[in-house]
C-alpha cells in the first residue's frame, strides 16, 4: 500500500507548525489515464455525510485517434475509505472527446441536480469539445445534452460558471475557449451561453463578449473601486501569457454589452498562467488574485494585492513557490504546476487561525505538492514546497481535499495520469 515514496523538503522537517502536513496513505485504485477529478456533495438528504459525495474522474488517451474518451464515478467513498485499493469506479460514457475538468449543477439551473462536463483539447483529434450535462439523480445518469451544441467550429473547453447575465432569473453558463488552427492560430473567446428557462438542453444561444481574450480559466468575482463595487472577469489568458481583469465601464453589464468592456492587464511577464483564483490566503481579511503560471523553464505559484483601485492601481506581485521543473513531453507541450486548492487538515485546524494549506498538482513534473507557509504574519508571502506524492511519472492529474466521512478530518484524492492510478489520503483516523 506505501509503495509511493513521501517525499518531505529538509526545510518542511524543520517547521514548528502546530498541525500535520502529511497525510497518511490509504491505498490507490487502478484507473488508466487518470486526469481530472471533483468530488461533489448532493442537494438529496443522505442518512450520514459518508453518503453524501461522489467522486468523478476522466480520462483521456492522445494515441486512441478519433475515440472518444471515458468518463466514471463513485458513490460514497467516505463510506468506503478502509477498501481503497479495491475500489471500482463505474463507467459513464464514452461521449467526450479528452474530458476536462467538470463543475456541480445544482438544481435551480435547469430544474434537475446535475454537473457539467467540460472537454476538448489540442490533440489532434481530440479538438471537438463540448458543455455536456449530465442528470445524477439515477443511475445511470441522464445525459449528455451538450449546451453548447450551436458551435460553429472545434472548440475546447476547460470551465463553466453559472451566473444570471441577463437578470431573467435564470443561471447562465459564462465560458471561455479556444480553436487552434492548422497553421498554428489560436482562436481565443470569452463568451456566455443564455439559458432558455423551457427545458431546452441543447443548442443554447451564444453570446460573444471578448475575441483574442479569456480561453481556459477565469473566475467571476466582485471588486470594488470609488466606493464602487464592480462584477469583473480575472482571466488567465494562457495563450496570450498574461492575467488580465474585465469590468464594464461605469459598471455597465459588460457580459450583456460587451461594448462597455474595459480590461486591466495585471500582469503581462508570468508566461502561460494554469489557473486563476480569488482567495484570503494570508487571512488579513483581503482577498488575492492567485495564479499557477509557467514561463518555459520554471513553474511558479503567485499571490498579487489588489490595489484600492483595480481599474487604475499598480497590483504588487508576491512569490508563494517557484522553481517547479516540467519533465519534457516527446511531441508535446508540458507546463508546470497545475490546479490548486485551499483547504485545512482538519476542523481544528481552520478555527486555529493559522494560514490554510494549498493542495497542489505538479502537472508535468510529476509530483502532488502541500503548500505550507513559513509564517503566520500576513506580509510574509513564501510557503515550503512538500511533496506528499511521487509519482514516478512524467504527468500527475487533479488533487481535491474533502472531509468524506464526516470525521471533521480532511481526506485528499489525487491522481497520477502516467502511470494510471488514484491515490487517497486521509489526516483522520481511518
Amino acid at each position: 500500500m506505501m509503495s509511493v515514496t513521501l517525499v518531505v523538503l529538509a526545510a518542511a522537517v524543520a517547521s514548528s507548525a502546530a498541525f500535520d502536513i502529511l497525510p497518511k496513505e490509504l491505498g490507490s485504485f487502478h484507473l488508466g489515464h487518470a486526469a481530472f477529478l471533483e468530488v461533489f456533495a448532493t442537494e438529496q438528504s443522505t442518512e450520514t455525510v459518508a453518503d453524501q459525495y461522489t467522486l468523478y474522474i476522466s480520462i483521456f488517451n492522445p494515441a486512441t485517434l478519433l475515440q472518444k474518451d471515458y468518463i466514471y464515478y463513485i458513490k460514497s467513498p467516505g463510506s468506503q475509505l478502509d477498501s481503497v485499493d479495491s475500489w471500482e469506479p463505474t463507467r459513464i460514457d464514452q461521449e467526450n472527446y479528452w474530458p476536462n475538468d467538470l463543475y456541480y449543477m445544482n438544481s435551480s439551473v435547469v430544474g434537475r441536480e446535475g454537473i457539467i462536463w467540460t472537454s476538448g483539447f489540442l490533440v489532434p483529434t481530440k479538438t471537438k469539445g463540448c458543455l455536456n450535462i449530465y442528470f445524477t439523480g439515477t443511475e445511470p445518469f441522464d445525459g449528455p445534452y451538450n449546451i453548447a451544441s450551436l458551435d460553429d467550429q472545434d472548440y475546447s473547453y476547460h470551465r463553466v460558471i453559472w451566473k444570471d447575465v441577463n437578470g431573467d432569473g435564470l443561471l447562465d453558463a459564462v465560458t471561455a475557449r479556444f480553436h487552434t488552427g492548422l497553421l498554428g492560430s489560436v482562436t481565443k473567446q470569452s463568451l456566455w451561453l443564455e439559458n432558455p428557462g423551457n427545458s431546452q438542453l441543447e443548442g443554447w444561444t451564444q453570446h460573444m463578449v471578448k475575441e483574442d481574450g479569456a480561453d481556459i480559466h477565469f473566475q467571476v468575482e466582485q471588486l470594488t473601486a470609488g466606493g464602487t463595487t464592480y462584477d469583473v472577469q480575472i482571466n488567465g489568458e494562457f495563450w496570450n501569457e498574461k492575467l488580465t481583469i474585465y469590468y464594464g465601464n461605469n459598471n455597465a453589464n459588460f457580459w450583456e454589452d460587451p461594448s462597455e468592456l474595459q480590461e486591466v492587464v495585471v500582469d503581462d511577464t508570468i508566461g502561460q498562467p494554469f489557473d486563476v483564483y480569488y482567495w484570503d490566503i494570508n487571512l488579513d481579511g483581503v482577498k488575492e488574485i492567485v495564479v499557477t503560471a509557467y514561463n518555459g523553464s520554471y513553474g511558479n505559484v503567485y499571490a498579487y494585492t489588489v490595489p484600492e483601485d483595480f481599474r487604475t492601481g499598480t497590483f504588487e506581485r508576491h512569490t508563494l513557490a517557484d522553481g517547479f521543473e516540467a519533465n519534457f513531453i516527446l511531441g508535446g507541450q508540458s507546463m508546470t504546476p497545475g490546479a490548486a486548492h485551499l483547504f485545512y487538515i482538519s476542523d481544528e485546524h481552520e478555527q486555529s487561525g493559522e494560514k490554510p494549506y494549498i493542495l497542489l498538482s505538479g502537472d508535468d513534473d510529476g509530483n502532488h505538492y502541500i503548500l505550507t507557509a513559513v509564517s503566520q504574519d500576513a506580509n510574509e508571502w513564501s510557503y515550503q514546497k512538500n511533496i506528499y506524492l511521487e509519482t514516478g511519472g512524467t504527468t500527475t492529474g487533479k488533487s481535491v481535499a474533502v472531509d468524506l466521512d464526516g470525521d471533521g478530518k480532511t481526506e485528499i484524492i489525487a491522481a497520477a495520469y502516467s502511470t494510471g492510478r488514484v491515490y487517497v489520503y486521509s489526516y483522520g483516523d481511518v
